[in-house]
């Protein structure tokens, strides 16, 4: 598995594009050896587990007052249904990167909204790991 680590010109690209995928990438290297050990349908989980508590690190990550446009963007989400809040912040993320596409979701103070957001977000970023070869699919 140590193989998939190496990096190639589209991983790079990937990496200065989404600083989160660096991140990740150093984090599932922490965890290759367990990753390697566990049977196959248990990996992907552990993989997931590993981002989602990512992810909840950077929601925690205290944020002060909101700039203005993360207010007006949380206001327009929150214009749409339910069904497509959570597609327009998945949108934000590769538009303005993941830390604003959270205190965006923060913004809407709908927990039901966030959660989604996160497990889709988990979803999207392991398919992303795959795909850039990051790590092997199973």
């Amino acid at each position: 598995m140590a193989d998939n680590f190496s990096l190639n010109g589209r991983e790079k690209i990937l990496q200065a594009e989404f600083p989160e995928i660096k991140e990740l990438k150093k984090r599932i290297q922490k965890i290759e050896v367990e990753v390697q050990k566990a049977k196959p349908e248990v990996r992907e989980r552990i993989i997931k587990e590993e981002i989602k508590k990512y992810l909840q690190e950077l929601q925690e990550t205290p944020s002060f007052a909101p700039p203005t446009y993360t207010r007006d963007e949380a206001k327009e989400i929150s214009k749409f249904p339910p069904s497509q809040q959570v597609g327009a912040l998945i949108s934000l993320v590769f538009e303005k990167g993941l830390k604003e596409a959270i205190s965006v979701a923060r913004q809407l103070q709908n927990p039901a909204i966030l959660d989604e957001f996160h497990d889709t977000l988990i979803d999207r970023f392991y398919e992303r790991l795959v795909k850039e070869k990051i790590i092997k699919p199973l």
